[in-house]
């Protein structure tokens, strides 16, 4: 039962919610709530063998997609590879991390302290890209406090932007620098 019951992250939104958010936040959740639908797809073309009563509960899949999308960790070394490490996924999220996972030739999961952590400190890891908060809250539905960027809202303007040479990235606005 250590497996969360509901998300708010892209996948969970609906099209009043994507209204709501600066444009890039909405492009990037839309786009999570798209590859939940592709993932969803691909099951019920029987790419996997699952019994009818499954295929038919959207609610349950999108719970299988959003544990497996919230719940991995990517490792490119030596080859690109995803794992769920168990209670390792529960790490809470830093810009700062205190803990680096490794995992070996077997897919065993290692946790090493990269700092001394105080007696009851939470052990956190790294997300995602502490400078675009974007893919964080698409993913994982949420913002940390110490995000050191913004949104720009000029997204709107993307064919001028492009026209200009400026990418999604260009349009962060770091908060403590501007």
């Amino acid at each position: 039962n250590s497996l969360p019951r509901r998300f708010y992250n892209g996948v969970a939104m609906t099209d009043a919610c994507f209204e709501c958010l600066p444009p890039y936040a909405s492009y990037v959740a839309r786009q999570e709530r798209d590859n939940c639908s592709f993932f969803v797809e691909a099951l019920r073309c029987g790419y996997v063998p699952l019994e009818d009563s499954t295929l038919n509960d959207d609610q349950l899949l999108k719970w299988a997609y959003n544990v497996a999308l919230t719940r991995f960790t990517e490792v490119w070394e030596p080859s690109r590879q995803k794992y769920i490490a168990p209670l390792a996924d529960m790490f809470n999220h830093a810009t700062y991390p205190n803990v680096r996972l490794d995992f070996d030739e077997y897919g065993s999961c290692m946790v090493t302290a990269t700092e001394n952590i105080p007696a009851g400190s939470p052990l956190t890891v790294s997300l995602g890209d502490p400078t675009n908060p974007t893919t964080l809250f698409a993913k994982y539905g949420f913002l940390t406090y110490d995000c050191p960027t913004i949104y720009c809202k000029a997204i709107h303007l993307r064919e001028q932007m492009t026209a200009l040479g400026y990418s999604y990235g260009d349009l962060l606005v770091q908060t403590q620098s501007g």
